[in-house]
């Protein structure tokens, strides 16, 4: 959620409308009546992408939806769903539905050069090696759907952009320059307004309705989970459990409080290396030593020849401090990132290209979200404008960034820009409900990291109390997207769907010990293996007292 790509109803959900139909104002019924016309299509097709003997059975198809359902008519767009088939199908198992990357905008990796076995791999503990299927799909304007509402411009812009010296200002204008472009472009073909988690949420019913499941499993990660959530509250009857992986709550109103998340994420960052006695003796002051970077490199920025997976040649990138900031904020979604943090400020600190390798290898993958073609940022912008930016103060967020140093410069621009694009993109407000909780009675397992930069745990951790039958696992020691960085807990996830009256606390906390015992043993005899290095930081605490 909420990657440097620009981010992210009054829609009423109303059923499908019929078609004309013979209506006797008499009352009377003719046998030859037609049928109520259908307006949406689930289209079998082959899949895009090679598969092996060791995937399961695998099905593709395309869902067919109206654009707008208040006028289903019109415009008719497509999104992929992918099913994986149970090696060993248990009848009373109802199919996942993985709702997508979330971003808003992410790709799931569907597209023929992306898309491998990590697709079901992993999810498989809690899925097709269970019993049940799994189904995943990219949301409507992403990736493999039709359209895709990417915003190429911006891509193009970022490209020159990147490799120049631009102050904050420039570079805003020059990304605004490319917004403006893209509406233009894209409004064209697309209403805009109808890209949200409202009416991802009917999609899924409709897709449902199509698979012929009377009620779901929803899995969602990072932006996912508020679609899970949406449905939740949209279909009640159409839901039977929910599994929210680093999830997002559409009462927390995350850009009004940007800053001071964006400043605590770096903190935590550098305390990990603080609170570790042989790591801040080897890297001291090491937050000083941050700030003093942020403000040399803006004054003096620096070419980092870098690798990305979108250019045959290496990629000049102009590191200046905010741009600085926005690579270190992106690269913290990761934990393992944070025993590289020091590495990184103390290889740029030195003036030539020795230990710049943790720097290159941040900035390259800050640049691949950048440059992703199946990133639908346009419709992320369609979402942010429609159901978060109604409910930002943007003056009260300006002023408490004020408040944040030079570590809260990049957020400075940032909310600038969340707001110009909003204006550019000109559509509805949501209505209040879509600030609101949702108070779902359906089973609901929270998964989250105590590392989170964007989803704050403190947060989420009062979020989740209006949910009056959920379950709360929390990971101290990871950051974003629990599932796929703990077996644990894909393992927990697994037991409540199939039973989630069962508490998964002391068995995922057991788990967890093990799996950082592990861990540590690991990288111990990597250690041993190769003495005449200096042994790395490792990162791993104590195993938690949370899972």
């Amino acid at each position: 959620m909420r990657n440097f790509r620009p981010l992210t109803a009054s829609i009423i959900l109303i059923g499908l409308l019929m078609s004309a139909c013979d209506r006797s104002e008499q009352g009377t019924t003719s046998p030859a009546a037609k049928k109520p016309r259908s307006y949406t299509h689930l289209y079998p097709r082959s899949c895009w992408f090679k598969t092996d003997d060791s995937w399961p059975a695998t099905q593709c198809f395309m869902m067919e939806v109206p654009e707008d359902y208040a006028h289903p008519e019109r415009r008719k767009i497509r999104f992929p769903v992918i099913r994986f088939r149970a090696k060993n199908p248990a009848p009373n198992k109802a199919p996942l539905l993985h709702l997508g990357a979330g971003g808003p905008g992410a790709s799931m990796g569907l597209e023929p050069e992306n898309a491998s076995d990590w697709l079901w791999l992993n999810y498989a503990a809690m899925t097709v090696e269970d019993g049940r299927d799994l189904i995943v799909i990219d949301p409507r304007g992403t990736g493999m759907a039709r359209p895709r509402l990417t915003c190429s411009e911006f891509i193009e812009d970022a490209q020159t952009a990147f490799q120049r010296n631009l102050s904050p200002e420039e570079e805003a204008r020059v990304f605004a320059f490319s917004m403006e472009r893209c509406y233009s472009r894209l409004s064209k073909g697309a209403d805009m307004a109808q890209y949200n988690s409202s009416v991802i949420a009917r999609d899924v019913d409709e897709l449902r309705k199509r698979l012929k499941i009377d009620k779901l499993d929803l899995y969602g990660v990072s932006y996912s989970s508020r679609y899970a959530l949406t449905y939740a509250r949209d279909f009640p009857d159409s839901t039977r459990a929910l599994v929210l992986n680093s999830a997002v709550f559409p009462n927390i109103v995350y850009t009004q409080q940007l800053a001071q998340d964006s400043l605590a994420a770096y903190e935590r960052g550098l305390k990990h290396c603080i609170e570790d006695a042989k790591c801040n003796s080897r890297y001291p002051d090491l937050r000083r030593r941050l700030e003093n970077l942020v403000q040399t490199l803006d004054e003096e920025p620096r070419t980092i020849s870098i690798k990305h997976r979108y250019s045959n040649q290496p990629y000049p990138f102009v590191l200046t401090g905010q741009r600085l900031l926005r690579v270190l904020f992106q690269a913290l979604y990761n934990e393992n990132f944070y025993s590289e943090l020091p590495k990184l400020i103390e290889g740029l600190e030195n003036s030539g290209d020795k230990g710049l390798k943790p720097a290159q290898k941040a900035i390259g993958h800050f640049m691949e979200i950048v440059l992703d073609p199946y990133f639908g940022d346009a419709a992320g912008v369609s979402h942010f404008c429609y159901e978060e930016a109604p409910f930002v103060d943007f003056d009260e967020a300006r002023e408490s960034a004020e408040d944040t140093g030079i570590l809260g410069g990049a957020v400075r621009s940032d909310l600038k820009l969340l707001q110009l694009q909003c204006r550019i993109w000109a559509i509805p407000a949501a209505p209040l409900l879509e600030s609101q909780p949702i108070a779902t009675p359906a089973p609901v397992m929270v998964l989250h990291g105590g590392l989170d930069p964007v989803l704050s745990a403190e947060d989420v951790d009062v979020a989740r109390k209006a949910l009056p039958n959920h379950q709360w696992l929390l990971f101290p020691q990871l950051a974003h997207d629990i599932i796929s960085a703990s077996s644990c807990a894909e393992k927990a996830a697994a037991r409540f769907l199939d039973n989630p009256t069962s508490d998964q606390t002391e068995p995922t906390k057991t788990c967890r010990q093990q799996e950082l015992a592990d861990q540590i043993q690991e990288e111990q005899q990597g250690q041993n293996q190769d003495k005449q290095t200096e042994a790395p930081f490792s990162g791993v605490q104590a195993p938690e007292s949370s899972p």
